[in-house]
């Protein structure tokens, strides 16, 4: 089985900084593999245990997203193909396109996993896109896969229910984070995963003539924060008596 698995370098959000005038600072801002990628790296490893085969893992990226596929190397890929393009300038339908002229490339997949939604902008819409454009069926927020032969069995996370249903081979599909637990790589993993093949390709010769971005984006801004500092003296119980009241006051309490 030939399992193809989309990750994201995704920006730390617990170390991304805002700039004086609002908005945030991207340029030099540390990056991660997205969080919910783990689970869609897991899930394609747990799918090659069961049926044999090959993870290739795909990432559209600049040549600082190396490190996170190494990190999906390490947890067990077997190898990993970077598609190099400035993800700041390019929306989902971009890198979707881009992904999947690399899977075209690498020939004919039985199975492409992504997360949910990256970690940083959570649109949710490379998954579907990739899916139609390989031209095979999308099966989203998957919480479990089976796979037996050419037909695949899934149940999907939905917001107030669970729906099972059935999908041909080759499918792509989406994965939530409750679908499994992702693996820690050992110390040997991660020092075996330099020597696994990375392919670079340049996103703008694979990608189709003619391709564009639809959707661009004009400003950024964080949502705008105001704390009050209060200090209330007094013994405890007068204290507490004043924190009640001014709680009250600000209609917290009622």
């Amino acid at each position: 089985m030939k399992i193809a698995v989309c990750v994201k370098h995704a920006v730390d959000e617990a170390e991304l900084k805002i700039g004086p005038g609002g908005s945030p600072l991207l340029a030099g801002a540390a990056g991660k593999m997205s969080t919910f990628d783990k689970n869609a790296v897991e899930e394609g490893l747990r799918l090659k245990a069961a049926h044999q085969g090959e993870v290739v893992v795909f990432m559209v990226g600049g040549t600082e997203s190396k490190k996170t596929l190494k990190e999906a190397l390490a947890m067990g890929a077997d190898r990993g193909v970077l598609v190099t393009a400035d993800t700041v300038a390019i929306d989902a339908l971009r890198t979707a396109t881009m992904l999947a002229a690399a899977m075209k490339r690498s020939g004919r997949f039985d199975v492409v996993i992504c997360s949910e939604g990256a970690s940083d902008t959570y649109t949710g819409q490379v998954p579907p896109m990739v899916g139609e454009l390989l031209g095979i069926p999308y099966v989203g927020y998957a919480r479990k896969i089976e796979i037996d032969g050419k037909a695949a069995k899934i149940e999907r996370s939905l917001e107030d229910s669970v729906e099972s249903v059935e999908a041909a081979v080759p499918f792509a599909t989406s994965v939530v984070s409750e679908i499994n637990d992702p693996r820690y790589p050992t110390l040997i993993q991660i020092m075996q995963a330099s020597k696994k093949p990375v392919e670079e390709l340049n996103g703008e010769e694979i990608a189709p003539a003619g391709s564009r971005r639809g959707v661009e984006v004009l400003s950024m801004s964080s949502q705008p924060t105001a704390r009050k500092h209060v200090m209330i003296d007094g013994s405890p119980d007068e204290a507490a008596a004043k924190l009640l009241d001014a709680l009250s006051k600000e209609g917290v309490l009622k």
